[in-house]
């Protein structure tokens, strides 16, 4: 199931003009059966640093300073754990189908070209398809969702992290 996404990175040159920095083919990896992610890009800060001598490898900071693009294929049958991640989450479906699971008991169809808008809701992806399901997901962190006087914190399957196992993608 393995597939690759081509990162064009740009940046300025001594004149300040934009160029291109580099031009790099990312593989997926598999993260848990069935799914396999592509981290493109991770800020180490907030806001970002666009400086040419900044750090861009894309690695995550600290908590509370990191953004990431990734994008994610979700195998025919996959179903992932429930898990709520301390971010605001853009799913955006770029081929496929599947259903958007929540903890308090919804089911929501999505499919090509739907943006789902996920603000440390506990969910679950189920592809019913025969078809793997492609996602672009952009994580921003986030304070712990907070219902009345109650803090939501973080739900993450045992040995996951949203960026805690994130490690450089393979480059050609």
């Amino acid at each position: 199931m393995q597939y690759e996404v081509k990162r064009i990175v740009t940046g300025h040159d001594e004149e300040g003009l934009a160029v291109v920095r580099s031009v790099e083919t990312l593989r997926s990896r598999e993260a848990m059966p069935g799914y396999e992610p592509v981290e493109v890009w991770c800020t180490n800060g907030l806001p970002a640093d666009n400086s040419e001598d900044a750090r861009s490898d894309g690695a995550p900071g600290e908590r509370g300073t990191r953004a990431l693009l990734r994008f994610g294929e979700l195998a025919p049958g996959h179903l992932s754990p429930m898990h709520r991640s301390q971010s605001l989450d853009y799913a955006i479906c770029l081929e496929g189908e599947c259903d958007l699971l929540l903890d308090g008991g919804s089911v929501t169809h999505v499919g090509p070209g739907d943006v789902v808008v996920q603000r440390g809701t506990n969910h679950a992806w189920r592809n019913t398809s025969e078809a793997p399901v492609r996602f672009a997901w952009i994580l921003i962190d986030s304070e712990p969702v907070r219902v009345g006087e109650r803090s939501l914190e973080e739900l993450m399957p045992p040995g996951h992290d949203v960026l805690a196992d994130w490690q450089p993608n393979a480059q050609s």
